[in-house]
């Protein structure tokens, strides 16, 4: 361990184990001892110290800065911690003044600039900012608290508001002519309808908002909210610019907002108009839901041309007084719109009761709020720092997107027959387990119900590793293989799981708290069987679980997607049931040893079935949004990398090729995970391949069994003449010994 690492984890130690002393005395005590400390390791240190520290500017907002500030300038630093934005730009930096709440603060600054041309002054900011009234800088910057209370004098009137939204009107007076200013926000700072709010008065200052870049929750240490890097300056332009700032579009971004030009995607860059800004996750939902609308022949009807009135309770201790076309829309969460009370999952006073016109079906509309459309066009009215919620005046803004009246009754029909279809399973289910000799009966009532090609035509819509067992299973007769293909399948699908979930982790997991990370045993996986798949699987969907509903846009971006329901499915409990289940009968079969009769098999075969019909139950038309590709050539344009691919699903091996744009350049050995339309692909690690069979040349999937000392094992499940192959992969090699990503 060298000397470095050892200094880190001394005053990590300390810090976790004294409650009672201030983790800055700590980097402070390091420092004063010539400890070689930095702020990556800084940041280091507050991640193991259990959530105790401040919080700092991320190295994201550092590369941004070094990038854009290309000529020298003098800094002022509102609300110091340890001068890490300061060192970002240090070579353009002529002179600064930062202004730290205690000695602490102001003494690890200069240790760690070291440079006297750096004031550092300790006081209240605010009063602080008052003294300094004859200066002038070219760049003031800042990371203030969020969420914190503060009041001060403002054109001679007391604002009670936010610590950081005061700072930066405080600091504005004495932003130079050509100068900007540089400051994390949260939401809040968007708001121009609540009393106290800046924006208003600093354009009246003169001082106007430029950009907005968006920094994805998990940037910033110890907070699972997203905000955003602002920028203002006293020139004003006809938009806002736009973005989300991670390092894979840095360069592209900063091109786009210095040229005030659009990109065909958001992350990359849009304007807007400055005074109608409230949310970037919301213009993304807004920009979703715009995009499935364009694919459809749905009709935008304002929500208020449907509406005779939206109703609240003034108390948690009253329910609505029932009304005739009424629906219920919860104004907090995601739980489901009703047609009546007696439905309601969650507490009646956070429900609007809407009542409705005649121009739309009562029943119809509160099932569209609970579609995919629905859902995004609720999430996109939401809006709150920290606590999202749905308010009565954007309510009555929305937009539905519904079909003619006609069909929403066709629909309805639809929706009865299905209900009726459903009835009758669960009466023919119900008469079986009590009426067991009436089966000869039960089995004509349940022909007259079933649809083979319904089966076959689900196989189509899954990733092609996936479907080609399944069809193996579909298409043979023999009752004894059919359930090996089913076991197969099962082992299949378990590792397909743990693979898109670790390759999330891997990828855009090291932003996330440590609750939501579960460490991987690397001995599991060097031999790795259908038990190690389901026991890793169930474990990471646990966590995944919970991180989905402590910070769900945090877990859309781990994934790189915009909509939940794949999420869902992914970390189902329902599934983890199925495949404990069917990896216990896998083991049983095996240990009871024996030839299996042809009785036995059917048995077996009949309860892997059922497994079967509750895992097609959980998934669902999940994958039909998504497309499972691998990578030809491709070229940059216009800030997009434009690929030529091969769309991975269902049974056959003959793939069709299809051009996408997403943000990066792809890897032609990877395989992709891409949501429809989408422009951020996730890597699947490369525990699943796609490549020529050794001796057929036949494009195959491989899935990844063991190591072994010649190399790497992979297997097929599905092609019997090269079913079993070893391969040389480092990288696989590497990944499983480096497997402990916490």
């Amino acid at each position: 361990m060298n000397n470095k690492l050892l200094q880190l984890n001394h005053l990590a130690d300390l810090s976790r184990g004294a409650r009672n002393l201030d983790i800055n005395e700590l980097i402070l005590e390091g420092l004063e001892k010539d400890f070689d400390l930095n702020y990556q390791d800084i940041n280091e240190i507050q991640r193991k110290s259990n959530g105790f520290g401040e919080v700092i500017a991320p190295a994201i907002i550092g590369n941004f800065m070094r990038k854009v500030i290309t000529k020298d300038v003098n800094v002022l630093v509102p609300w110091n911690i340890y001068g890490e934005l300061i060192d970002a730009i240090a070579p353009n930096v002529k002179s600064s003044v930062l202004i730290s709440r205690n000695d602490t603060f102001a003494k690890i600054t200069n240790l760690i600039l070291k440079d006297d041309k750096h004031k550092v002054s300790v006081g209240d900011s605010l009063r602080v900012l008052d003294e300094l009234s004859e200066a002038a800088f070219d760049l003031i910057c800042g990371l203030p608290p969020m969420g914190m209370k503060s009041k001060a004098e403002i054109n001679n009137k007391i604002f009670n508001a936010e610590l950081s939204h005061l700072l930066i009107l405080k600091a504005s007076k004495l932003l130079s002519e050509d100068g900007q200013m540089f400051f994390v926000v949260n939401e809040k700072f968007f708001n121009r309808q609540k009393p106290n709010t800046i924006l208003p008065i600093l354009e009246d200052r003169g001082v106007y908002l430029d950009s907005a870049f968006y920094l994805p929750p998990g940037t910033l240490f110890n907070t699972g909210i997203g905000t955003y890097l602002v920028v203002l300056s006293r020139k004003k332009y006809d938009g806002l610019f736009i973005s989300e700032l991670i390092n894979e579009n840095l360069e592209q971004v900063i091109l786009n907002w210095k040229e005030r030009k659009e990109s065909k995607i958001l992350q990359n860059g849009k304007l807007v108009e400055s005074v109608s800004f409230s949310s970037y996750v919301r213009l993304e939902k807004e920009l979703e839901v715009k995009r499935i609308v364009d694919k459809t022949n749905l009709t935008t009807i304002p929500l208020k041309d449907i509406v005779i009135s939206i109703n609240s309770l003034p108390r948690k201790d009253v329910s609505f007084k029932e009304q005739a076309n009424s629906i219920y829309l919860p104004n907090i969460g995601l739980s489901d719109v009703v047609d009546n009370q007696q439905e309601m999952k969650i507490k009646s006073q956070n429900y609007f009761q809407i009542i409705l016109n005649d121009n739309v079906y009562t029943t119809y509309l509160a099932k569209w709020f609970n579609t995919e459309l629905g859902l995004l066009v609720r999430e996109s009215l939401m809006s709150g720092a920290y606590i999202q919620k749905i308010n009565k005046t954007i309510l009555l803004k929305a937009n539905v997107y519904l079909p003619e009246k006609k069909v929403q009754q066709e629909l309805l029909n639809i929706q009865s027959k299905i209900d009726e279809f459903r009835n009758e399973l669960y009466s023919i289910e119900d008469r079986a387990w009590n009426y067991p000799n009436s089966y000869e009966q039960l089995n004509k009532r349940l022909e007259k119900l079933n649809r083979e090609d319904g089966f076959a035509e689900w196989i189509e819509t899954l990733p092609f590793p996936l479907a080609s067992i399944l069809y193996k299973y579909y298409a043979i007769k023999d009752v004894s293989s059919k359930k090996e293909f089913l076991l197969h399948f099962f082992e299949a699908f378990a590792q397909f799981q743990v693979v898109l979930m670790l390759s999330a982790y891997t990828k855009n997991g090291s932003n996330l708290d440590e609750k939501y990370i579960y460490e991987i045993d690397a001995d599991k996986l060097i031999r790795a069987t259908f038990g190690s798949w389901v026991h890793i699987g169930e474990n990471m969907a646990k966590k995944l679980r919970q991180l989905l509903e402590d910070s769900s846009e945090q877990c859309l971006r781990l994934f790189q997607h915009k909509r939940k329901g794949f999420i869902k499915m992914v970390s189902s409990k329902q599934i983890y049931n199925v495949l404990r289940k069917t990896n216990g009968y896998r083991n049983d079969w095996k240990g009871h040893g024996g030839v299996e009769s042809s009785t036995e098999a059917k048995n077996r075969l009949v309860l892997l079935e059922k497994e079967l019909h509750s895992l097609r139950n959980v998934i669902g038309a999940a994958y039909e949004g998504y497309q499972l590709i691998q990578p030809g050539t491709g070229h940059f344009s216009a800030g997009l990398y434009h690929c030529n691919c091969k769309l991975l699903r269902g049974t056959r091996n003959t793939f069709i090729e299809n051009n996408i744009e997403v943000l990066n350049g792809l890897d032609i050995e990877n395989l992709y995970l891409l949501e429809e339309d989408g422009h951020e692909p996730l890597a699947l690690l490369p525990f699943i391949k796609l490549m020529p069979s050794p001796n057929t040349q036949v494009n195959t999937c491989y899935f990844y069994n063991r190591l072994n000392q010649d190399g790497v094992r992979m297997v097929s499940y599905y092609f019997d003449q090269d079913a079993d192959v070893t391969i040389q992969d480092n990288v696989i090699q590497s990944i499983i010994n480096n497997l402990s990503f916490n």
